[in-house]
């Protein structure tokens, strides 16, 4: 009987200290949820024509236009330079301004390598552009700093991925437009080009495009 009532008395004891802490917590003890939380995950991948804008310009022929290439290249040749732009229409994506990119990656595909490694520069566009920009166009836009380059290497038809989430997750949640990215070479005198895919070539898997991770 004693031992029964010593056990009785600890039961009564590590209850009532179980009550004061969940009362010191300022909640009752039945308030206290053991459950999870789950954010909503989404994916949204853009490529074709029909949400990608891009071309190149060519500091040779300045005015020249080539928003409906089915290539995109980009040169440090000195007198003769080649820039790379590209940008996405995020709005099919339906992207909740209150949302946040857990991640976004641009994807470039190297359709003729050169013969030999580059280091390009991926530099992102704070003013407006679109197919018909030019060289001398190009030379008036706004432009951030340099935040990743692309090793190009030798090899052909290889896909190249840059992590592009800080600029995307910016963009849902300021709600601004969407100026997309130049690749580019610092100038030099060796004649090379590295050629991309654009959104008007005919296989798919040459097209840039972005993928985003978002939460709802």
């Amino acid at each position: 009987m004693r031992r029964l009532a010593l056990i009785v008395l600890a039961v009564t004891i590590a209850a009532s200290i179980s009550t004061a802490f969940a009362a010191s917590l300022g909640v009752g003890s039945w308030h206290i949820w053991a459950g999870s939380q789950t954010l909503t995950k989404a994916t949204c991948t853009l490529s074709g024509t029909t949400s990608t804008t891009d071309t190149y310009v060519d500091e040779k022929v300045p005015t020249a236009t080539a928003g409906g290439s089915t290539t995109l290249t980009v040169s440090p040749k000195s007198s003769q330079r080649t820039w790379t732009f590209v940008r996405f229409d995020l709005s099919s994506c339906n992207i909740p301004s209150t949302g946040g990119a857990d991640a976004a990656t641009l994807n470039l595909r190297i359709t003729a390598a050169p013969t030999s490694t580059r280091t390009l520069d991926v530099t992102p566009v704070l003013s407006t552009w679109d197919g018909t920009l030019t060289w001398t166009g190009a030379q008036a836009l706004t432009y951030g700093a340099n935040f990743a380059t692309i090793t190009t290497g030798t090899v052909s038809n290889v896909t190249k991925s840059i992590t592009v989430t800080a600029d995307i997750d910016a963009l849902i949640k300021n709600g601004g437009a969407n100026f997309g990215w130049r690749i580019s070479e610092a100038s030099g005198v060796t004649n090379v080009t590295t050629i991309f895919g654009s959104a008007e070539n005919a296989t798919p898997a040459n097209q840039p495009q972005l993928v985003v991770n978002y939460e709802k």
